[in-house]
């Protein structure tokens, strides 16, 4: 009786543990699946939103604005390399489901866009804003590609900067996650501020310097599209996304200075073969700053005298 009493529970026991150390297995393997999907479905997210971004593109004078709507909340991580000929950005997501974060989705790298943002921009509602401007100096570079997901207070900005906003909100019908108003006062909470030609912002603008103040660094910009990338970027975003761009002027100043030859073989004279050349070695730099100090000056005199040249315009 006692050896048959202890055999029948020790069956018992063995069954309960073989069954608890199945269990625990089966929900083992099904988390592992869960998250292995989960970076699938985010591996997908960020190879869409590089598609998306295909046709979204500028004119010389265009300025655009899109959403893009999640399904679930959404980071998006941007990272920025100044490596090969003109730079790479690789693009991951994340997304918020059962409460929690997934892991960080595989990249994806994208060779010809130059997104402007924080290294990790999360949603707000489920939307991330995406507005386009583009940059000439001194001729069209390339898009800047701004992203952001929260929302932004704009304390007094110049009026070209307002009028942009207007345009780009339907004057205020379309929500683009950006309020101007006079005083800091009147910015809800929670929202970021941006102070022009004052302190006391989050982010403070110096239009007379063209500086932008952001985390206690200086991010030195030249014309409205390069100020709202600063504004929305982390400096070392901002500061890769600049070399970016001057490897692509600089191929490009190659490329017009022997249409500028070709054209003076034409009998077209132009006299901006040596200035192109000069312009594709001050790209060479590696900051906002010589950029700005640097390039700037000698693509807004080319500008000037490629307009004055009418029919034997070089670009």
């Amino acid at each position: 009786m006692n050896r048959n009493g202890v055999d029948f529970t020790f069956s018992w026991i063995f069954a309960i543990i073989a069954g608890a150390v199945i269990l625990g297995a089966a929900i083992y393997i099904t988390t592992q699946l869960i998250d292995s999907s989960d970076v699938q479905r985010d591996t997908l997210v960020a190879g869409e939103i590089a598609n998306l971004l295909n046709p979204i593109q500028t004119n010389l004078e265009d300025n655009k604005y899109s959403v893009i709507n999640f399904a679930t909340d959404t980071r998006v991580y941007n990272e920025c390399s100044t490596q090969g000929v003109f730079g790479v950005q690789r693009l991951s997501t994340a997304s918020k489901t059962r409460n929690q974060w997934s892991d960080e989705s595989i990249r994806k790298s994208v060779y010809d866009k130059y997104l402007f943002s924080g290294e990790v921009e999360e949603t707000e509602d489920k939307r991330l804003h995406i507005m386009v401007n583009p940059l000439v100096a001194p001729f069209k570079i390339g898009d800047i590609i701004s992203i952001y997901g929260a929302k932004y207070c704009f304390v007094n900005p110049s009026n070209s900067v307002e009028d942009l906003i207007n345009d780009l909100s339907v004057d205020g019908k379309q929500d683009i996650g950006i309020n101007i108003t006079t005083s800091i006062n009147n910015c809800e909470r929670n929202v970021t501020t941006v102070c022009f030609n004052r302190i006391g912002c989050d982010i403070n603008v110096n239009t007379q310097s063209e500086v932008v103040t952001k985390d206690g660094n200086d991010m030195y910009y030249e014309g409205d599209s390069l100020m709202l990338a600063a504004i929305f970027s982390d400096y070392e975003i901002y500061e890769c996304q600049i070399s970016r761009l001057m490897k692509r002027a600089s191929e490009l100043g190659v490329v017009y200075s022997k249409k500028a030859v070709y054209i003076e073989g034409s009998g077209c004279s132009n006299n901006l073969v040596s200035d192109l050349q000069s312009f594709v070695l001050a790209t060479n730099v590696t900051s906002s700053r010589d950029f700005a100090r640097q390039v700037m000056p000698i693509a807004e005199d080319l500008e000037r005298r490629n307009n004055d040249l009418g029919s034997c315009k070089v670009f």
